[in-house]
């Protein structure tokens, strides 16, 4: 094995510490986005503005961990349209005013969604589902956006392993 490369790791290893970052990124996102702003009015405009704060707010905790390579959030006005990216992954939510509604693209969240007026967080609920399928009725929230995207995300290498160790010669 030459000096560049990284041994091996077990599988079973390597999937425990997928699922332990997976986990810890869930929770990170879920403190970052509990509380979240409620939004200014009654209209779709306010809630949509109050769900790009949730967003932006559950982005800044993810990229603190992640650092450089974290999730992308684009908040772009007039009419207000939100993107998030993370590597090739992309999400965009644009507000449909005549119709009052979401339309959501990307990573399998394809349709047009409706707020749910009655959540204590900005909520979308799938208007493009039938009742039958998988899903139906599942809010989509900022913080199920977030995890979502950031699914396949790894932690970044502590940096307590690179360093030598206790045992020094």
């Amino acid at each position: 094995m030459a000096e560049h490369d990284e041994p091996l790791q077990n599988p079973i290893v390597a999937m425990a510490t997928r699922i332990r970052a997976r986990r810890d990124l869930g929770a990170a996102i879920d403190s970052a986005t509990a509380d979240g702003p409620q939004p200014a009015g009654d209209d779709d405009e306010s809630r949509f503005a109050a769900l790009a704060e949730v967003l932006a707010t559950g982005a800044k905790r993810l990229n603190s961990i992640l650092g450089k390579n974290g999730v992308t959030f684009v908040r772009l006005e007039n009419p207000l349209r939100l993107r998030l990216r993370f590597g090739t992954k992309r999400i965009s939510l644009d507000l449909d005013r005549e119709r009052q509604l979401v339309i959501v693209t990307g990573l399998d969240l394809d349709g047009e969604y409706q707020f749910d007026t009655s959540a204590s967080v900005p909520a979308l609920i799938n208007l493009s589902k039938l009742s039958t399928e998988e899903g139906y009725g599942d809010a989509l929230t900022g913080s199920a956006l977030l995890k979502t995207i950031s699914a396949d995300a790894e932690l970044p290498r502590p940096a307590h392993l690179d360093a030598p160790g206790p045992m020094r010669f």
